[in-house]
């Protein structure tokens, strides 16, 4: 019994070929879009556990012990009795591994496993596929550059032109020119805040400060409270506290598909502001070649730059960007720290004529590596809850 790392750049048909393989195999599929695997049939997330169990007719008492130990596993303890469609990122993918790992199947594939998980989960998804792996049948991994998991593989193939190629996966690498070697100097703090978020269940108490020409990250596991944070910095989530932030804040969602509402990318670009910023965003950012394509038929590492770019292409003097590296493949992430950092040094205002403005970035990241290369700063949510 094998594990398998299939990688491919962006635009390569990774996806398409890892649900090929799952369909010729029979494995349990859990695919890039982790969300796409929650059913919206049960209320809770202990009863989405056992939605897939339940239509094998597993017997309750086997059900409910295994659900348990899944429970525990996954570190779900504190949203069983949660609405599975109104998780964070990683916690829905949390869910989604956990409930094709409870209809027992023979072998498993995974398209892009880690995405949003913190480095606990990473931790808890190597560990049970080496597990799998030993005791009970294959395991493909898919992805665009190498993770963690890539240690696991007893085989790395490269997919292009929809052949299988013996090649070992690339890592991620923030270019020289923009890595965050020597913090770039302090300005005057752009966003300044000490709020309280009421969620459902979930309360965050959080403070933030953002400095002008720095990049912040804001790091914390699964279910901290970080997206609540940002939705809240961002006026998309009521609040109660103190919140110095300046009037427009452009805002990157990690769900980039679903905020998209127009015909092409130049189009999508001119939501809030006009055909000018609209051209200037595209030439800056880098997706000329992309301006007349429907944002949703552009390969995922572009796509998620043309998210980057809707957030900023108005010259926010906050831009706040929700786990940014979902979706992208190793040579996307040098794009995205290019942008990140040179947006931060004003470089993008310049390029609108308006020298001297210095704006703040605050992005989420999991990797911390890359974090830690591309950030100026580092402010950790310790806190649990859903983000």
């Amino acid at each position: 019994m094998t594990v398998r790392f299939i990688w491919g750049t962006s635009g390569s048909g990774l996806s398409e070929h890892a649900w090929a393989t799952a369909e010729s195999t029979g494995a349990a599929w859990v695919g890039n879009d982790a969300a796409a695997h929650i059913s919206l049939l049960r209320p809770t997330v202990r009863q989405e556990l056992a939605f897939g169990m339940e239509q094998q007719g597993v017997p309750r008492e086997e059900m409910e012990s295994r659900i348990s130990a899944a429970v525990h596993l996954w570190g779900l303890e504190e949203i069983t009795g949660q609405d599975p469609s109104a998780l964070s990122t990683g916690q829905t993918r949390r869910v989604a591994v956990a409930s094709a790992l409870l209809r027992d199947p023979g072998s498993l594939v995974l398209d892009c496993p880690t995405d949003g998980l913190d480095a606990a989960a990473v931790d808890t998804l190597a560990a049970t596929l080496v597990r799998f792996s030993r005791t009970v049948g294959d395991v493909t991994v898919y992805d665009r550059f190498a993770t963690p998991l890539t240690a696991l593989a007893d085989e790395q193939f490269r997919l292009t032109d929809g052949h299988l190629v013996a090649a070992p996966a690339p890592r991620p690498e923030v270019p020289a020119t923009v890595s965050a070697t020597v913090p770039a100097p302090q300005g005057d703090a752009v966003l300044d805040c000490d709020l309280t978020v009421v969620n459902g269940a979930f309360t965050l108490r959080a403070s933030l400060t953002a400095f002008a020409g720095q990049v912040t990250h804001l790091a914390g596991p699964n279910g901290s409270g970080k997206t609540t944070l940002m939705l809240a910095v961002a006026g998309l989530r009521p609040s109660e506290g103190r919140l110095h932030a300046p009037a427009v804040t452009g805002w990157a969602p990690t769900g980039m598909d679903a905020a998209f509402s127009r015909r092409t990318v130049a189009r999508e670009l001119e939501v809030g502001t006009d055909a000018d910023h609209a051209e200037a965003a595209l030439r800056w950012v880098g997706l000329e070649r992309w301006r007349d394509v429907h944002p949703l038929d552009v390969p995922s590492a572009a796509r998620r730059m043309v998210a980057v770019a809707a957030a900023l292409v108005r010259g926010p003097e906050l831009l706040l960007v929700d786990e940014p590296t979902v979706g992208l493949d190793a040579p996307g992430h040098g794009w995205l720290a290019g942008v990140l950092r040179r947006y931060a040094a004003g470089d993008y205002h310049r390029e609108l004529g308006r020298d001297g403005v210095r704006p703040a970035v605050v992005w989420t990241c999991h990797d911390a590596d890359f974090a830690a290369a591309v950030s100026d700063r580092s402010v950790t949510l310790a806190g649990s809850g859903r983000d």
